[in-house]
């Protein structure tokens, strides 16, 4: 009897430890800006639009020991960095974070998980999940079977955001690439890797002079993995990328697209005579297409 109350003890201490961990963990983060210099990492972030209507985005960062995922909300003070309002975070490295995933319990609403894929595209059980919670703008911890997938809503910059891809999902009851989307590519498909730049505002009709297009990564050519990358881009008044972050986007196309676009240069914008900084958004669409039959 007494090993057993022991025992109780024991596990009622390390609970409560867990429980005092993870609130200092959170404290570390929630109420502060993403942009505070104790929490920054050498390794590029990227950020996927959440609920359009809040203006609330996830943003990812790896800070070496731990991944983390928070859910940003602007600040209104003007500034782009915005107050984090919950956090999760991955202790074990080999792990990754799932962003198009679907609960059944829970049909509609955004779930975000973990897997261990070493490459794989396919369908997968989440190892850790949380459904979010867009009214308190918290993770809640769910231990219901959730599945993900590697094909769904990537960030693209179509206006969506991961509320509307958990209503598709709803839809169809689980997660994925639907509605208006091309017959899919097997490994025996010949496919021409394409990338195409978009670039916001003033430098749309002008042209590069230094400088190349992001070369399509082999990994994704591989497994025909698509996407598109969106980055804040800021030109010096010589014409030089000065800054360049991503804001959206897999990070396994963030490292190519921004490699290439720090090294731009375009001729100076002139503004009353005088050259000004462009500050601007580029999108980098990764795509395969079909390769043509050349045969007689």
């Amino acid at each position: 009897m007494n090993r057993l109350r022991s025992a109780a003890v024991l596990v009622a201490l390390l609970a409560t430890a867990g429980v005092a961990q993870a609130q200092d963990f959170k404290q570390r983060f929630v109420g502060k800006s993403p942009c505070a210099t104790d929490i920054q990492s050498e390794q590029s972030d990227f950020s996927l639009r959440l609920d359009k209507t809040q203006a609330l985005t996830l943003l990812y960062r790896d800070l070496s020991t731990i991944k983390v995922v928070m859910i940003i909300q602007p600040n209104g003070s003007g500034d782009h960095c915005g107050v984090i309002r919950d956090v999760v975070q991955m202790t074990r490295i080999a792990k990754d974070f799932e962003y198009q995933c679907f609960d059944p319990h829970a049909p509609t609403d955004v779930i975000l998980g973990t897997s261990i894929r070493k490459g794989s595209t396919k369908s997968v059980t989440a190892i850790d999940a949380w459904r979010i919670d867009l009214k308190e703008q918290q993770f809640i911890e769910t231990h219901d079977k959730v599945t993900c997938t590697d094909e769904g809503w990537d960030g693209e910059d179509g206006g969506s955001d991961l509320v509307d891809a958990a209503k598709e999902y709803a839809a169809h009851h689980k997660p994925g690439r639907f509605a208006d989307e091309k017959p899919a590519l097997t490994k025996d498909t010949q496919v021409t890797p394409l990338v195409q730049v978009t670039i916001d505002g003033e430098l749309q009709q002008a042209n590069l002079i230094e400088g190349h297009q992001p070369k399509y990564p082999e990994e994704a050519l591989k497994h025909r993995i698509t996407g598109t990358v969106g980055l804040h881009v800021v030109f010096d008044r010589g014409g030089k990328v000065r800054l360049a972050e991503p804001v959206s986007g897999r990070p396994l196309f963030v490292h190519p697209a921004i490699d290439a676009v720090r090294q731009w240069k375009y001729p100076p914008t002139i503004l009353s005579g005088e050259p000004v900084e462009i500050d601007t958004l580029v999108f980098v669409k990764f795509s395969l297409g079909r390769a043509k039959n050349t045969a007689p």
